[in-house]
């Protein structure tokens, strides 16, 4: 026997095997009913974890540590199929953590932040989008972790601008300057303390407008329903 490493850092048997078996494909296939292998290392028998494939029952076969049965030795480097193409495997453990990560995201969405309003770029670097806003104090600013992120005008300040408030219980809306020190404008009037909003007033941060469209109001609130 005589056990060298590929390039890739697979062990194989060069008494066995003219090439590396995992690299030139001898893996997908293990043929217990054929001879043993050619020495291209393809087709046959190949190797898996812990001993080689039945090669006519030498102390090479699958004896060692005992066959499960499936006939294959169980290893702790097991895989499983993972998306992308036919064949791809990927560690159980792995597959695992993508499961989890998949079951996050569903319960994220399952609590999801009711819907109370929406601002609405009409002029500036990101015209046409639409940002929700919920049930809370909503921060506005350039990072990516505000509620509502205007990421690709440079003109806003990066945290907190500004905050627009939603009262639940006087169903009213209120527009509150924060930490940036940038301009804030409502209706073409600058803004230095809260004030209260209309629907479809107009917002300007950097060089953004933004058209304030409510949602919940006199007709419908999320605690009391639709009111017919």
């Amino acid at each position: 026997m005589a056990i060298t490493e590929c390039g890739h850092g697979h062990l194989y048997d060069t008494d066995v095997y003219s090439s590396c078996p995992y690299c030139n494909g001898g893996m997908n296939v293990i043929n217990f009913n054929a001879g043993p292998p050619d020495r291209s290392g393809v087709g046959g028998t190949a190797p898996v974890a812990g001993g080689y494939g039945p090669s006519g029952g030498s102390d090479m076969g699958l004896s060692q540590g005992g066959p499960d049965k499936s006939g294959l030795k169980t290893s702790v480097g097991k895989t499983a199929p993972v998306s992308g193409g036919v064949g791809k495997t990927a560690p159980v453990g792995m597959m695992e953590e993508i499961g989890k990560t998949e079951v996050v995201g569903r319960l994220k969405d399952a609590k999801r932040e009711p819907v109370v309003g929406w601002l609405i770029c009409i002029d500036g670097p990101e015209k046409g989008k639409d940002y929700r806003l919920y049930p809370r104090q909503n921060t506005i600013g350039r990072d990516e972790g505000m509620d509502v992120a205007i990421m690709e005008d440079k003109a806003v300040s990066r945290e907190a601008q500004a905050r627009l408030a939603f009262d639940q219980r006087h169903l009213a809306y209120t527009l509150i300057p924060a930490e940036g020190t940038n301009d804030i404008y409502l209706n073409d009037e600058p803004v230095y303390v809260p004030l209260k909003l209309n629907p479809y007033d107009c917002l300007e941060f950097g060089k953004s407008k933004f058209l304030f469209v409510p949602f919940c109001g006199n007709r419908f609130d999320w605690e009391k329903g639709l009111k017919c």
